[in-house]
């Protein structure tokens, strides 16, 4: 197998089209791709340019923040993930959405540790709200090319007294619908279910198997992404070509090809490749670990800094390429509960400590976050679905067992670790 960025001229780029070598793969979304920089100058049919989304200097350091969360919440999973040679995907956005809902809603030191995963410290929860609305609003119509949808819920149970301000600031923030929910129903969870079917097209499917007899509440966020490459793979190009699941391990799957115009730049230990959906503002970065550099270590140099700078060298222009990428197209769930414990939102998941006093007066604690992603990539360009429940139950305290043993009983002392039985008897009258 082999890896490599070659750069070639015009003739040895004629030499590599008719070997059409591909390049194995980044498990971490299982793509491959071959990138070949060429001095070709072909011309680039540009429909259109990125509209620029204007952020405050609060906004974009918002938006920076929740990179570094994105990172930090992606790399264990990939770690994880990979071990078993299984395809995953999140979306940092839902997930930071359903979260940031959550924030509004959380108070003392469950407001803090929240904040504080998210990687939003110092950042006032006017500043958060004001940031996810913005990207709401510009980021659904930028591009006419691309379908973006986002819709955010809240699930109320019959129970719950819930103060009326915090259901609100979400309807204002988020543009949430606020629903009424019965867990006692035994339709609620097709009801949960249908609306994120609805919402993500029909791609995210059965998320929720069941509802808690103690729940309280349910926040949700849905994404749903249709983007068109803006060069498009010609399907008479695509062929069955060999994938290295691992280096000895090949597997024959549907490879596109094309030779178009794209930006790369390599990391130290990866190529990156971007591909552009429509106008721009949407792209797909691949990034290709180079030889006996595995997944999660080319993940675990993922940061914002370094992001940053990779991303700016990818905006420096485009070079002529021979672009290898697979067709492919999965689901992937997660519960994610453990993963935001770790990173440091463990109170609210504690029951008795979680402080949620600005949704309710009574005591409720998250005791699930689900995250489900759909993706299919093909000729066209990609479709994708995520969606984050996040599930609050009411605390309950532990039951108690009462035995009052006020009537005639009979008792057995016994040897326990034989079995044997000592003596055996009958009280009718304790007296």
């Amino acid at each position: 197998m082999i890896f490599a960025t070659i750069y070639c001229n015009p003739i040895t780029a004629k030499v590599m089209k008719k070997l059409y070598t591909v390049l194995a793969l980044s498990a971490i979304a299982g793509i491959s791709v071959m990138v070949v920089s060429c001095e070709k100058d072909k011309g680039d049919p540009v429909p259109g340019d990125p509209v620029k989304i204007d952020l405050s200097v609060a906004q974009k350091t918002i938006v920076d923040q929740a990179n570094k969360f994105a990172f930090e919440i992606f790399t264990p999973i990939v770690a994880g993930e990979t071990k078993g040679t299984g395809n995953m995907m999140i979306s940092p956005f839902s997930i930071t959405s359903a979260l940031s809902m959550v924030l509004n809603g959380a108070a003392g030191e469950t407001f803090d540790a929240v904040r504080h995963t998210l990687q939003y410290d110092e950042k006032t929860l006017q500043e958060i709200n004001e940031t996810y609305l913005k990207l709401m609003e510009d980021m659904i119509p930028v591009d006419p090319r691309v379908t973006m949808e986002i819709a955010n819920s809240v699930w109320l149970e019959k129970r719950l007294v819930v103060k009326q301000p915090y259901v609100d600031a979400l309807k204002k923030w988020y543009l949430a619908e606020a629903r009424n929910i019965d867990a006692s129903d035994p339709a609620a969870v097709d009801i949960v279910n249908g609306w994120i079917e609805e919402k993500t097209h029909d791609r995210i499917q059965d998320m929720l198997d069941y509802l808690s007899p103690d729940l309280a509440m349910l926040l949700i966020n849905a994404i749903y992404f249709d983007g068109k490459w803006r060069h498009q793979f010609d399907k008479d190009d695509t062929s069955d070509m060999p994938f290295y699941v691992t280096p000895d391990s090949p597997v024959d799957v549907p490879m596109m090809y094309q030779e178009e115009n794209f930006a790369v730049t390599h990391t130290g230990n990866a190529t990156l490749a971007e591909l552009p959906y429509g106008q721009g503002n949407y792209s797909m970065v691949v990034m290709l670990p180079d030889e006996n550099v595995t997944p999660s270590e080319a993940a675990a140099t993922l940061n914002p800094s370094d992001w940053d700078r990779w991303m700016q060298d990818l905006s420096m222009g485009a070079s002529e390429v021979q672009l290898s990428l697979p067709k492919f197209e999965y689901e992937y769930k997660r519960e994610l509960k453990d993963d935001l414990a770790a990173m440091g939102m463990g109170i609210a998941f504690s029951p008795g400590a979680a402080d949620f006093s600005n949704i309710t007066d009574q005591d409720i604690f998250i005791s699930r976050v689900l995250h489900q992603t759909f993706i299919k990539n093909d000729e066209e360009g990609t479709e994708a679905a995520a969606a984050t429940v996040v599930e609050f139950e009411f605390t309950s305290m532990p039951s108690v067992t009462v035995v009052n043993v006020n009537r005639p009983f009979l008792y057995f002392i016994r040897e326990t670790t034989t079995g044997t039985i000592v003596f055996m008897g009958l009280v009718v009258d304790p007296r």
